[in-house]
């Protein structure tokens, strides 16, 4: 009988050992893998959604830049007169004769230089009526009509017909190009003259540059691929070639299925969407598609599955492999544990039965020094010590209870420490962002405005070459023919040779201003200066100011704010610049509020408000920022908790109370300098800053 309990024992106790070490472990890691593999797979969509996205936004506006250039080619005056001219020529002697070969020597440089100011890969003048009457590199069909039958199904010759029927500029479909032996897409623009069309430019574009951004492969790993695509009659053609496949160009095809729809299929009918699907090499894939309005087209990005879901497969391979290691060491530690625990436990049972039945005599057998022989000498002592138990307990009862308040007090100081950590990491980490968006649009800016600026110096040189040309037409040809002189009335030619360079210092100043808001927002973020450096602390304050430059202007609401700056001549201050400019902003925010809500008051009804900066250095090395208002003060219940955490006036949503808290701790902590305030109703606010000059 004893061994059938001790075996019952062992049994229970393996088998609770394995419900409790396999079930949470086998939720744990079922809910984990799952959780992972729902992550992956959203992670890896979005990726391919945002890359999808990406290159169609990229494709699209960079073919209606091109529809922009090539209306804007179309209105060039040497255009027009050079599609009038060879028009004139070809019908009069044709597309070699000696007369076109000296008007291709007049105007083909100056054509030909589009080509590399527009990065297109030729430009085609075609007439009214269809006449190829120029072109850069002449290719086969240069002197032909291309309403001719053997033409008119080219997309040159479609593109040219749209553009000439619908008047507005036309963008073809791709289309294998025999003269360059390659796929390419032309854009057509029609030329007028006096409101009539008399011919129309085409021009072709370049090939390198639009592949560029299809097969960019940023993001899409080792298999991942970008395929632009086309619908052609009841196929899908690949029109630009593709990571696995160099020739894929006008050599692919899907075939259109009315059942299934193809990725491809859907991108070009409009559709966008993810998913899983089996690509042309068969292979399982994940991918995401998108329409090009512009192109007619659609988009496929996509990644093998084996690449993209990789990481899954190396955690599941563990997780399984884990697993067994664990099943085994857990059935071997159990009935290790199940056999040394059985034993003593039967014998302490049988003597317990024969207590119980009033037998008071027996005696545990201590037959060990672990855990079960101190549970027989305790149970032992158990009947003498049970009155000794019972007044022990009500003491501890009142030690516990005494305990619990004091903890109760820990706890409550150490809840709002944690809390005021957790703000203050929440507003650090805002900064941090903001700073990095700050520093990350400053840098974007930049480099269009030095482009914008570098060029409107040479831009006005030309421009007053260009005028000085029309002076000296003016003087040795005063009499105009009647048409030159009705255009310019028609442009007001006077008003605009006078104005002309009014617009291009007016365009010069606005740059300058750009670049001065630029250089205030890098100084502002300081993101290269994360260490303790010397900097000038004007250039902080003046950055600082930049930023909030709007706030001092004046609103219908109140008149603008009055800045007064006294810097003195400072030495470079040894300081973290961020932090520091951190501070500034938060000081200079309070008083902005402050002055705003003064101007409202109907007590105080503030008419000039200002805000007074003033810097100096101290005998004693250290350098101070003094920022006032003329505001109407603070009051003196809220005066001493300016500095408080999580201590605001403002209303719900506006203010946090971490602004001059923070600003306190990096001035004090972080510089080892002081921060005071200095207010009293209707006396205004002045915060002090005072840091040493070398750390």
């Amino acid at each position: 009988m004893l061994k059938l309990k001790k075996n019952k024992i062992v049994n229970k106790l393996l088998l609770w050992f394995l419900l409790i070490a396999l079930v949470p472990l086998t939720t744990v890691t079922f809910l984990t893998y799952y959780i992972v593999g729902k992550a992956q797979e959203k992670q890896v969509n979005n990726n391919l959604i945002y890359i999808a996205e990406t290159k169609a936004k990229r494709l699209d506006n960079y073919i209606n830049e091109r529809k922009k250039n090539a209306a804007a080619i179309a209105q060039i005056p040497n255009i027009v007169d050079a599609i009038e001219q060879y028009q004139k020529i070809f019908k009069q002697s044709g597309i070699n004769s000696l007369a076109s070969w000296q008007l291709d020597a007049k105007y083909r440089p100056f054509i030909a230089k589009y080509l590399e100011i527009f990065d297109y890969s030729d430009i085609v003048l075609i007439s009214q009526s269809g006449d190829h009457i120029f072109s850069v590199k002449r290719g086969k069909e240069y002197g032909q009509n291309y309403y001719n039958l053997n033409l008119k199904n080219l997309e040159l010759a479609k593109v040219f017909d749209r553009a000439k029927t619908l008047m507005q500029v036309e963008v073809s479909n791709f289309a294998y190009y025999e003269t360059i032996n390659e796929p390419t897409a032309f854009i057509a623009a029609p030329v007028f003259k006096k409101d009539l069309i008399i011919g129309v430019v085409v021009l072709q574009l370049n090939n390198q540059e639009f592949n560029k951004v299809v097969n960019d492969y940023t993001g899409l790993g080792n298999t991942g691929e970008t395929i632009l695509g086309s619908v052609v009659g009841e196929q899908i053609i690949f029109t630009s070639p593709t990571r696995h496949d160099r020739n894929a160009a006008f050599q692919r095809t899907v075939k259109i299925s009315q059942q299934k729809l193809n990725p491809l299929d859907q991108a070009a009918h409009g559709i966008k969407g993810t998913g899983i699907t089996i690509d042309y090499r068969g292979q399982k894939t994940i991918a995401a598609w998108r329409y090009l309005p512009s192109l007619n087209s659609g988009l496929l990005v996509k990644m093998d599955t084996s690449e993209a879901f990789e990481t899954l497969t190396t955690l599941r391979n563990i997780v399984i492999f884990l697993g067994i290691i664990t099943v085994c060491c857990v059935i071997c530690a159990a009935l290790v544990v199940a056999k040394s625990i059985s034993k003593p436990v039967v014998q302490l049972t049988k003597i317990v039965h024969e207590l119980a039945q009033g037998n008071l005599d027996k005696k545990v057998p201590v037959l060990s020094h672990d855990e079960i022989g101190q549970l027989a000498q305790s149970f032992n002592r158990m009947t003498e010590q049970l009155e000794a138990s019972f007044k022990t307990i009500q003491e501890r009862e009142q030690e516990l209870a005494i305990a619990k308040e004091k903890l109760e007090v820990v706890l409550a100081q150490l809840q709002q420490e944690a809390q005021q950590l957790a703000s203050q990491l929440v507003q650090s980490e805002k900064m941090s962002g903001l700073g990095q968006l700050v520093a990350g649009v400053a840098h974007e800016i930049n480099n269009p405005v030095n482009f914008i600026y570098g060029n409107i110096n040479p831009a006005h040189e030309y421009i007053e070459d260009l005028l000085r040309l029309i002076q000296l037409y003016q003087v040795y040809y005063p009499q105009p023919v009647p048409e030159i002189k009705a255009e310019m009335e028609a442009i007001d030619f006077n008003f605009l040779i006078t104005d002309l360079p009014k617009l291009l210092n007016s365009m010069k100043i606005g740059t300058q201003r750009i670049k001065e808001i630029v250089l205030s927002l890098r100084n502002f973020s300081r993101l290269d200066e994360a260490e303790m450096k010397a900097v000038n602390i004007h250039e902080g304050l003046d950055s600082t100011l930049m930023i909030l430059q709007n706030r001092f202007k004046a609103t219908s609401n109140r008149p603008a704010i009055e800045l007064i700056k006294e810097y003195d001549n400072l030495p470079l201050v040894e300081c973290y610049a961020g932090q520091l400019n951190q501070v500034f902003m938060n000081i200079l925010v309070n008083a902005l509020d402050a002055l705003e809500e003064s101007i409202l008051s109907e007590e105080f009804a503030l008419s000039k408000p200002e805000i007074r900066i003033q810097t100096g250095l101290t005998e004693d090395k250290k350098v101070m920022i003094c920022i006032a208002d003329n505001g109407t003060g603070i009051p003196g219940n809220i005066y001493k908790r300016v500095f408080d955490p999580f201590f605001t006036t403002k209303p719900v949503g506006k203010g946090t109370g971490l602004g001059l808290s923070i600003s306190y701790q990096i001035i004090t902590e972080k510089h080892l300098g002081k921060l005071e305030c200095i207010s009293s109703p209707g006396q205004g606010t002045e915060f002090i800053i005072a840091i040493p000059l070398h750390q």
